[in-house]
């Protein structure tokens, strides 16, 4: 495999790895979450992160994303992102968005507002081309941002204590579907963390707004298996491992560091 290769599977490796939720119901807490990707569980390929807070009904998250290891080598890769908006007993409702993505000596800054149910998005530098087909007004006003849809999607799994959940999501011009179902429960030991989780069977679907639609590439996107923290009824469900599966080896984030105060 060559540089250019490596650095377009490890990219995209990062990015799928960077899948990680927390959620609320409307009462105070705070949470962070600091974790470590790698493939064939020995090559680092970066660290991420995740924090919050949930107070009188109003939610903010913020996730990073950093290559380091091997995968810094060829490619270095930068991810900001932050959400906020409000928790009520209907679910969650996002008003803001913003991403900072750095990679290969390239930026884009994604800015997204939701007024009225209506979703406005400004990207700079602006996508050459926005997909085919490209995502409709009413698939953009009908998603959550991307912080804000795993935000959502691990709140149905704390209420319901169960793998069972599916949210839109829509990032500026991709919009596609997260869902979990089940496959396991049992207990998870590691990175500050002891106690029964769950193992769900994590699936990700296009929809509108990417290059290659065909059904040859919807074949290719693996399912990912993700283990979460099993909460008391209506509590916080936190991924603790994501295994996603690559032509190169599984890769996988685990937690090493937890932290959570209802």
């Amino acid at each position: 495999m060559n540089r250019t290769s490596w650095a377009a599977h490890a990219r995209a490796i990062l990015i799928a790895l960077s899948v990680v939720a927390a959620a609320s119901p409307v009462w105070a807490l705070s949470y962070r979450a600091e974790y470590e990707a790698s493939i064939l569980g020995v090559v680092v390929l970066g660290r991420a992160s995740v924090q919050g807070a949930v107070l009188n009904g109003r939610y903010t998250s913020a996730a990073t994303l950093r290559t380091s290891g091997a995968a810094a080598l060829f490619d270095q890769t930068n991810i900001t992102a932050n959400a906020s908006g409000v928790v009520t007993p209907r679910g969650v409702g996002w008003t803001s968005y913003n991403l900072s993505h750095a990679y290969a000596s390239k930026f884009r800054r994604v800015s997204m507002r939701r007024t009225g149910g209506v979703t406005q998005a400004s990207v700079t530098p602006r996508y050459w081309d926005m997909g085919v087909p490209p995502a409709t007004a009413a698939q953009r006003n009908g998603s959550y941002d991307p912080v804000s849809a795993l935000f959502a999607l691990g709140r149905l799994i704390g209420q319901a204590r169960a793998c069972t959940g599916t949210v839109g999501v829509y990032d500026g011009r991709q919009h596609y579907r997260l869902s979990v179902t089940p496959r396991a429960t049992g207990t998870f030991r590691g990175g500050g963390y002891s106690g029964p989780a769950l193992s769900c069977a994590m699936r990700y679907t296009p929809i509108a707004g990417f290059s290659d639609m065909t059904p040859a590439a919807r074949a290719r996107i693996p399912v990912a298996t993700a283990w979460f923290s099993r909460p008391a009824q209506g509590g916080v469900a936190i991924p603790l491992r994501i295994i996603v599966p690559t032509p190169i080896g599984a890769a996988q984030l685990d937690i090493r560091s937890y932290r959570y105060a209802p």
